[in-house]
C-alpha cells in the first residue's frame, strides 16, 4: 500500500490570505448558487443533468434522500 501512495501538493495562497477570504465570504453571507437537488437514487439522472450542461449554479445529490 505504501508503493501506491501518492501526494501532490499544489499552492493556492497565503494561510493569511485564505482567512481573509473566509471573513469576506462571512461577511456578506455568500451563498452557493443551487440548481437542483437530486436524491441518491436518482444519482444517474443528476449526473446526466450535469453532463448537459444546462444547469446554473451546483447539481446537488442528497445522501439523505
Amino acid at each position: 500500500m505504501k508503493r501506491s501512495l501518492m501526494l501532490k501538493g499544489i499552492a493556492i495562497g497565503s494561510r493569511l490570505s485564505f482567512e481573509a477570504l473566509l471573513a469576506a465570504l462571512g461577511a456578506f453571507q455568500s451563498r452557493p448558487v443551487i440548481d437542483s437537488v437530486f436524491p441518491f437514487a436518482d444519482f444517474r439522472q443528476a449526473y446526466r443533468h450535469l453532463e448537459s450542461g444546462s444547469h446554473v449554479g451546483k447539481v446537488v445529490v442528497d445522501l439523505g434522500a
